[in-house]
C-alpha cells in the first residue's frame, strides 16, 4: 500500500497486487479524499502503482470498478490513463443459497 500525502494530511492511497503466474499487476483499490479529488492526487497514485508493477517485471495492469452510476467517475478516470473495457463474465454463488 502507497499513500498520498498533501500538506501531512492524507490525500488518498493505492494498493498493487502482483500476479506473477499472469505477468500482470493490478491496482485492487485506489481512494482518494473527496477534498483532494480532481486535484491529480488519483493520477499520481496510479503511476506509482504503474511503476511498481513495471520494476516488478509484469507486462500489463488492470483495475476493476462498479458498472452502477455511482463508479463512473472511476470508469472515466481509467479509460482516461488508457485502461480499455474487456468483456468479461464474473460469476458469484451464496453459498448459503441453494
Amino acid at each position: 500500500m502507497d499513500l498520498a500525502l498533501v500538506d501531512d494530511s492524507l490525500a488518498g492511497w493505492v494498493c498493487t497486487r502482483l500476479h506473477p503466474e499472469d505477468r500482470m499487476g493490478e491496482v485492487c483499490v485506489l481512494a482518494v479524499d473527496p477534498r483532494h479529488q480532481r486535484r491529480g492526487v488519483g493520477t499520481a497514485l496510479m503511476e506509482h502503482s504503474f511503476e511498481r508493477v513495471r520494476a516488478a517485471g509484469m507486462a500489463m495492469v488492470m483495475v476493476e470498478t462498479g458498472e452502477d452510476p455511482g463508479h463512473a467517475p472511476a470508469r472515466a478516470a481509467y479509460e482516461a490513463r488508457g485502461f480499455e473495457r474487456w468483456p468479461v463474465a464474473r460469476y458469484f454463488k451464496d453459498l448459503d443459497g441453494p
